[in-house]
């Protein structure tokens, strides 16, 4: 009787790292893609807590105000009454130009940070639709 030996061939393992190389093809830009979404929610989310300490601000004073957000604040630096400390991991935070009828939020990625070479931003305006700009 002749024994038999059990194993894959060549051929079978050959097959097998062509599906899995397939499946990494799809599925790497899916999670990069996935990653970027995450990273602008992340920055779009601090710009709408902007948004909201802006318009109180606005109640308050009849006017908008530029300010730059820094973690942990101190309260004679700080105009806006706004907790980014989670969001200021991966981003700056900036009100960069104010009038009395809106304001620009500009949110830059940090050097060193996931977020590195984006910017989210946002023109506010109570006479139109505000404008975001993504890149």
């Amino acid at each position: 009787m002749k024994k038999r030996e059990s194993g894959f061939t060549l051929m079978e393992l050959m097959v097998v790292i062509v599906i899995v190389a397939i499946l990494a093809a799809v599925a790497v830009p899916l999670y990069v893609n996935y990653v970027k979404d995450a990273q602008r929610t992340e920055a779009k989310g601090a710009i709408g807590a902007v948004i909201t300490a802006e318009q109180t601000y606005y109640q308050l004073k009849n006017s908008y105000t530029t300010d730059t957000f820094v973690k942990n604040p101190t309260p004679s630096t700080q105009a806006l009454n706004c907790d980014l400390t989670d969001a200021l991991t991966n981003w700056d935070i900036q009100v960069t130009a104010a009038d009395a009828n809106g304001f620009t939020v500009v949110a830059t990625g940090k050097a060193g940070s996931p977020t590195a070479s984006r910017s989210v931003q946002l023109v506010y305006s109570r006479l139109s639709q505000p404008v975001w700009t993504e890149n």
